[in-house]
């Protein structure tokens, strides 16, 4: 699996103590903190993050989707996956194991199961429905891409 990098470390240990509030409110440091890198030139991960919550809490009203859509790129943040860097997207890191892995400590199934999933989800998606491949970012293109890889 890919190595961590020093501030999710650090996040997942301060996650280890604190009251629920406490350590909500961490989750949203590190998110605020560490989403301000891009996913592509048109949006921050950040903002990514709440699209897609806010898309998940329109279509489906379940928390638990509304959580897991929040979360489901975290593992791009935990290993310093961006677009800054030039090797942004060259290889699987495989960043929904990563998230998978480290939230499954702090939350119940219900919300890691999906994000463990999205990205064999929207693969199979993207075989099935070129509409939905044409609506993806570039960058977003890319996972689907990597199928047979």
């Amino acid at each position: 699996m890919t190595a961590l990098a020093d501030h999710a470390m650090e996040w997942m240990k301060s996650m280890q103590a604190g009251s629920r509030e406490e350590r909500v409110d961490r989750l949203f440091d590190y998110l605020n903190t560490h989403g301000q890198s891009s996913y592509d030139p048109s949006v921050t991960q950040l903002e990514h993050a709440l699209q897609t919550a806010h898309l998940a809490q329109q279509e489906s009203h379940q928390p638990h989707l509304v959580v897991a859509s929040l979360l489901h790129d975290i593992g791009h943040l935990m290993i310093d996956e961006h677009d800054e860097r030039r090797d942004f997207l060259d290889q699987d890191c495989a960043h929904e194991a990563v998230a998978a892995r480290a939230l499954s400590v702090f939350f119940p199934t219900q919300i890691v199961a999906p994000v463990q999933r999205h990205v064999s989800a929207k693969r199979l998606l993207c075989s099935l429905d070129e509409s939905y491949y044409a609506g993806l970012s570039d960058a977003s293109k890319v996972s689907p891409s990597r199928a047979e890889s």
